[in-house]
């Protein structure tokens, strides 16, 4: 029985075939070889560290091998895979799934490897025996573990496994703005429908009411739409799959933001909202700013009625909707009561503590635990979950308002689709502008004051603004921050879920949420 090395070209179609000496030797010859990559049942992957010619002693990923030829057949992946797997680490048979690959060349010595390697993936059953022979020592580590240890300390590692953490990671980043995507593509649908109806229904009356509609169809585009994602994703931690049925309790968060926003564009006397101007502002057009104020208040206000109908129409058991529309009042009551205290703040300037206060009622109650919890209140949920969810919540919330804060400050207008110089000339006291005061010099706190909250202030004024954040420290204090807030809120993941799927995107939202354009 002979076998041979399957050799191939950069793009991995088969080219001809060689004996293992002549394919490691000298510049070799480029042959097929795959990594194997395997996670257990709370998502960490199980790494080895391995017994090796040329890279002894070095941590590699669970198992690798060649593709081999041998009585005229070339053995596929998932075979090669099979057989790596039972000989170095015990495991029998386990689907694999290609998700890249990549050409490298490592010497060392008169020997080389000169290979195109798959980077293959799968789950097993936590049963393993490695093969000491074969392995030194194994570990299981978190994903976010593995790329931080790989990005720090890269001689650790085989140089196939360092090349393949770069495929693994867009694989593991991609996961969420993927299912992201499946959703807005019915989620979208499902709106546009919904607002088409609710035009219809109102024909009956002067064509003023359907204008309503129409600007509130308008307003809506353009939005990230994270909140109505979220819904959805607490309804899958509650073990809900079907996303036909969340839709109308996702619409509901979503037109009940809208509610929120035109609202606070009034107060903020805002210009613009995602990159369009807001709706009181469209309205003041046609006659004067109170007109304008008051059909955008009222426009809010049927947009939140809306919101509660939409949640009575949906398909769930009338206990469901009843405990849900409960959940939904509360969060935005609170809601509500932070923004009253976001008013107070600026008229009176409260300190760091009653800023985190409202900030925890105004973005980590109401944008991240509250919709999540909505999707959860229409499941079964075992009580346990609830708790890491607040913890999860109030961290990843208060990430985002931080976030939000430096993106009033360091933003761009034509990203963010809102005026760069609003909250400096409304004078909002945020917490980077609170921390901004406690540690700028007396010049630069002088220069705080005369320029935050000025309504005249312009360009020069927010470059002066923006140096003063940086320069006293302010900015690095809310960056560092923010990646604390990460590492609590990922703490929490594991007791959220067991599902590693679900573990992997809660983990891409906490770090989506300080890494966003908007």
């Amino acid at each position: 029985m002979s076998q041979k090395l399957l050799i191939v070209d950069k793009n991995d179609n088969p080219v001809g075939f060689s004996d293992f000496e002549s394919a490691h030797t000298g510049r070799g010859k480029r042959h097929r070889a795959f990594v194997t990559a395997l996670f257990d049942s709370k998502g960490r992957v199980l790494l080895q560290r391995r017994k090796h010619k040329l890279f002894d002693g070095l941590w590699d990923l669970t198992a690798i091998s060649h593709n081999l030829h041998e009585n005229g057949r070339n053995e596929s992946y998932r075979e090669a895979s099979d057989r790596a797997l039972k000989k170095e680490m015990g495991i029998s048979k386990v689907p694999v799934n290609k998700i890249g690959g990549f050409n490298y060349f490592a010497r060392d010595g008169k020997n080389c490897e000169n290979e195109y390697c798959a980077v293959l993936v799968g789950k097993y059953g936590d049963k393993i025996k490695p093969n000491k022979s074969e392995v030194y020592d194994i570990k299981r580590v978190t994903m976010d573990e593995f790329l931080t240890d790989v990005s720090k300390n890269p001689k650790k590692y085989t140089p196939w496994a360092v090349k393949a953490v770069e495929i693994l990671k867009k694989q593991n980043q991609n996961l969420f703005l993927t299912d992201l995507a499946r959703f807005l593509a019915k989620y979208e649908r499902f709106e546009s429908e919904y607002l088409r109806r609710k035009i219809e229904s109102v024909l009956i009356y002067p064509r003023e009411v359907a204008d309503l509609y129409e600007k509130l169809t308008g307003f809506s585009k353009g939005g990230k739409r994270l909140r109505a994602y979220l819904v959805w994703l607490g309804y899958q931690i509650g073990g809900g799959k079907n996303l036909s049925k969340i839709l109308p309790i996702s619409l509901a968060f979503e037109i009940a933001q809208d509610f929120v926003l035109i609202h606070d564009d009034i107060m903020d006397n805002s210009d613009l909202r995602r990159g369009k101007p807001t709706i009181h502002r469209i309205y003041e057009k046609k006659f004067d700013m109170h007109y304008g104020e008051s059909l955008a208040i009222l426009l809010g206000d049927i947009a939140c009625i809306n919101a509660f109908e939409i949640i009575t129409e949906s398909s769930f058991s009338d206990k469901y909707k009843v405990s849900c529309q409960k959940l939904f009042a509360d969060i935005l009551l609170e809601t509500a009561y932070g923004q009253a205290l976001d008013i107070e703040n600026e008229y009176r300037g409260f300190g760091f503590d009653r800023i985190m206060q409202f900030t925890y009622l105004k973005s980590a109650k109401y944008s991240v635990i509250g919709p999540m919890l909505m999707g959860l209140r229409v499941t079964k949920t075992l009580k346990g979950v609830l708790k890491a969810i607040e913890t999860y919540g109030t961290a990843v919330g208060l990430g985002y308002q931080l976030f939000d804060d430096m993106l009033g400050i360091f933003g761009d207008e034509k990203t963010t689709g809102k005026s760069t110089l609003s909250d400096m000339r409304e004078g909002k006291n945020t917490l980077i502008i609170h921390k901004a005061k406690q540690l700028a010099s007396p010049e630069g706190l002088r220069n705080i004051n005369q320029i935050w909250g000025n309504p005249e202030s312009g360009l020069n004024d927010l470059n002066k603004i923006r140096e003063i954040v940086r320069k006293c420290g302010a900015l690095s204090w809310c960056e560092n921050e923010n990646m604390r807030l990460t590492i609590v809120a990922k703490k929490e993941i594991a007791r959220i879920t067991k599902e590693h799927k679900l573990q992997q995107i809660l983990s891409q939202i906490a770090d989506y949420v300080v890494t966003r354009q908007r």
